[in-house]
């Protein structure tokens, strides 16, 4: 009963810390991955751009790769609240910057880097770092609840954005984002509790050698072993980026029909994290990780079939916002059970590089698709067989290993 006491207490503890965390992710970088899709159609029908071409603005995810890494360096040696602050307040310029477009893809595209670029600072590798730092029992439950805040705005804001652009039209649209995320966001940051994503106290070779430290990640082989198995498993990531609703639209769906699987889709990143922080907390993380990322390719292959009445692409969207769920969860679990407190953020920012290299090769793989038959359903079927093979390989992760130095 004392364990038990102890796992929910951890939380009661730590409430202002989570809420701040939530708070700041529901209105950060992994927002636009749920409504960037949806101003897509808008954009395209008025400037008259090719499904192709604008499949290749998830090649923005290389400025993600380079930046990444430095993000990650920055949160471990200035802390989480300043570089958080620093995210908050140039995000919004870049949404802003989008409504000055006049049909100029190359614009649109720089914009879109410049939002990777600044939005690194507003995404898992700033705010989980708190959760690493304030929980150990109930830190599988803690990741859940901070990485399910953006679903939620999924949930809630595609067919409200919808709406609002096709009465007011999109650089309204991006301009009500900018607002909402820098109000939203300052909030979040006045919530840190007193000491919380302060700089940390700099007593390690770490802080002040960021060559040496990112030396240790990349000798690890557990580092390689996350980072090949997140390429594989996340490389149909465009497909539930900027080229969502453009798929679902092929499987015949209407706009607004299409912003309700997106709703689908958000629920579905909801139930996987809240299920595998949950079974993180008391199962095998290698098993879980294997299970969980295994899921999309079911949907995937139900996607590339001939079968796409609403009731099998809904079940579709669901298996792969499950999986994109649990992925939230899986890689700052992973990477805080495998690596050192002091440098959390830049192993965690460099397993996302695997995510990000995923998202360029399903970019340059799925323009290629859609120019040479125009159809998803080659690439459906090529990330399917990926993530199955992406899946197995979580259980070639340590079955146990001993706490992290400087662990909560």
């Amino acid at each position: 009963m004392a364990e038990h006491g102890n796992y929910w207490g951890e939380l009661r503890a730590n409430w202002r810390v989570l809420l701040a965390a939530s708070l700041g992710m529901a209105v950060g970088l992994s927002l636009f991955s749920y409504v960037t899709s949806i101003f897509a159609p808008f954009l395209i029908k008025e400037f008259h751009w090719e499904r192709a071409q604008f499949a290749r603005i998830g090649y923005t995810m290389l400025a993600a790769i380079l930046v990444s890494p430095l993000a990650g360096h920055l949160v471990d040696r200035f802390g989480v609240r300043a570089m958080a602050l620093t995210g908050v307040i140039l995000l919004p310029m870049v949404l802003l910057a989008y409504t000055q477009q006049s049909g100029s893809f190359g614009y649109y595209f720089a914009c879109s880097a410049g939002m990777m670029i600044v939005g690194s600072l507003t995404g898992p590798v700033t705010y989980t770092r708190l959760i690493i730092e304030r929980f150990s029992r109930a830190r599988g439950l803690a990741l859940t609840i901070v990485m399910s805040a953006p679903a939620i705005s999924g949930i809630v804001f595609p067919r409200l954005i919808t709406s609002f652009i096709e009465a007011n039209g999109w650089k309204l649209g991006y301009a009500g984002l900018a607002g909402m995320t820098l109000v939203l966001g300052l909030i979040a940051i006045a919530l840190f509790p007193a000491g919380s994503g302060l700089a940390p106290v700099r007593k390690t070779m770490a802080l002040g050698a960021p060559a040496g430290a990112f030396r240790e990640v990349l000798k690890t082989p557990v580092f390689w072993i996350l980072f090949i198995a997140v390429f594989l498993t996340t490389i149909h990531t465009p497909l539930h980026g900027s080229q969502f609703v453009l798929l679902l639209k092929e499987q015949g769906l209407t706009s607004l029909t299409a912003a309700t699987m997106l709703m689908v889709y958000s629920a579905g990143t909801v139930i996987g994290r809240i299920v595998c922080g949950l079974a993180l907390d008391h199962y095998p993380a290698r098993i879980v990780a294997a299970i969980s990322m295994s899921l999309p390719a079911a949907g995937l292959a139900l996607l590339a079939s001939p079968f796409d009445s609403l009731g099998v692409v809904g079940l579709s969207v669901l298996l792969v916002g499950i999986t994109v769920g649990a992925e939230g969860d899986l890689l700052s679990f992973l990477v805080g059970r495998y690596f050192r407190i002091e440098i959390f953020s830049r192993a965690l920012a460099l397993c996302y590089c695997g995510l990000f290299a995923a998202s360029i090769s399903g970019v340059a793989l799925v323009s290629y698709m859609l120019k040479t038959y125009d159809s998803y359903a080659p690439f459906l079927w090529i990330a399917a067989g990926c993530v199955v093979v992406g899946s197995f390989l979580f259980l070639r992760l340590p079955a146990a290993t001993p706490p992290a130095k400087g662990e909560a």
